[in-house]
């Protein structure tokens, strides 16, 4: 995520953007992921959950502000090379986010005309976790690998339930917590990150 620094010793000031970008984005999907509890829950009980996810995204966002507000002591020039890798994983960013969503509107789609509505959720659920499996190679991160294995297991155990027979709203919930856990790990391991860059561009004592 930052591994290209510049000759002051702190990474560019858009490897510093990347980790913002990636606290606010965990923050939007655990809130979004946790919010399906209250579908599937009772309100005594999916509140409780979805507090303390909401608790650890706002912990995300805190976060992400702290590095902007730190911004301006990183270094602005980006080397060619560390430019050129940006492009290009930019581009496959794109390109791999744009699979994703044009999947899940497909497979969306297909499950509501056929009269399965129901397998919508661990549905998504599989194909964000397939999507995190070209994102390791793109970002060459590891942790990437875990999150999609995880991911994709609890959407392909929910839509295993649902065709054994399982309640539906008990199925939503456990996958919407599982994918919630995920978002909330890759949170927790940016903001890790993001600690450590604004550590290390205090001025030294």
């Amino acid at each position: 995520m930052t591994n290209v620094v510049t000759p002051s010793g702190l990474p560019p000031r858009a490897a510093v953007v990347g980790v913002v970008t990636g606290l606010f984005l965990m923050a939007f999907f655990t809130l979004l992921w946790s919010g399906n509890t209250f579908a599937a829950w009772p309100v005594t009980v999916a509140w409780p959950i979805w507090a303390v996810f909401a608790l650890l995204a706002l912990g995300f966002v805190a976060q992400g502000v702290r590095l902007i507000r730190a911004r301006k002591r990183f270094p602005a020039e980006l080397s060619e090379a560390d430019a050129q890798y940006r492009r290009t994983s930019g581009r496959a960013f794109g390109m791999i986010f744009g699979a994703e969503g044009l999947a899940i509107g497909i497979v969306v789609m297909i499950l509501n005309a056929t009269g399965h509505p129901g397998y919508v959720v661990p549905a998504i659920a599989l194909i964000v976790g397939l999507h995190f499996y070209p994102m390791a190679r793109v970002f060459q991160r590891t942790i990437d690998l875990y999150l999609a294995t995880w991911t994709t297991v609890v959407g392909l155990a929910g839509i295993v339930a649902l065709a054994a027979g399982a309640p539906l709203a008990q199925v939503t919930g456990f996958v919407a917590v599982g994918a919630a856990l995920a978002t909330t790990a890759y949170g927790l391991y940016i903001a890790r990150e993001a600690g450590r860059l604004i550590r290390r561009s205090r001025p030294a004592a």
